[in-house]
């Protein structure tokens, strides 16, 4: 048979650590398919190939005839954002009792951001929040990659001065 006609069609993500592969030709009731030459079979799908290089053959089991080879590469798993650069850059007062976090880096236009691994948005910034800990992190959308975390604290509001000593004297 013809060298296969076939395609990566899913690479990996974070999300997803490994590929497949699918023929698309040459077809008929006597063909099958193997990557790397070890066993054949007939449906010319390969879900769950890890990373690395692979070479496609298909066999006409009538004749025991095998094709020449397709080399198809199975991406590596794509790496992590960086840990964010952030900041508290508004601490509580007496008169706003909550902190403004802001992320400075990573930036790019698939980066968004979470504070405490919940809801990503686009913005980095971060305002209203309560005194306490947290943890902001950043997210590659296009591969679901996520950031170690960064911990910051939004301090707790000030204590009110002490009541004045007074006499009337």
């Amino acid at each position: 048979p013809v060298a296969p006609t076939a395609s990566v069609t899913t690479q990996p993500t974070c999300t997803t650590p490994t590929g497949t592969i699918v023929v698309t030709a040459p077809t008929g009731a006597n063909i099958q398919y193997s990557v790397n030459g070890t066993t054949y079979q007939v449906s010319g799908t390969f879900s769950g190939l890890a990373p690395g290089s692979y070479n496609v053959t298909a066999k006409d089991m009538s004749t025991g005839c095998v094709s020449s080879a397709t080399a198809l590469t199975v991406n590596a798993v794509p790496a992590n954002p960086a840990a964010p650069t952030a900041s508290v850059t508004s601490q509580p007062t007496c008169t706003t009792p909550t902190g403004t976090i802001v992320v400075t880096a990573p930036t790019g236009a698939n980066i968004q951001y979470s504070v405490n691994g919940t809801t990503y948005q686009v913005s980095g910034t971060f305002s209203g929040l309560a005194p306490g800990s947290y943890n902001v992190t950043a997210k590659d959308i296009s591969t679901g990659c996520v950031s170690s975390a960064t911990a910051l604290t939004v301090n707790a509001v000030p204590a009110n001065p002490a009541a004045p000593t007074a006499s009337v004297t």
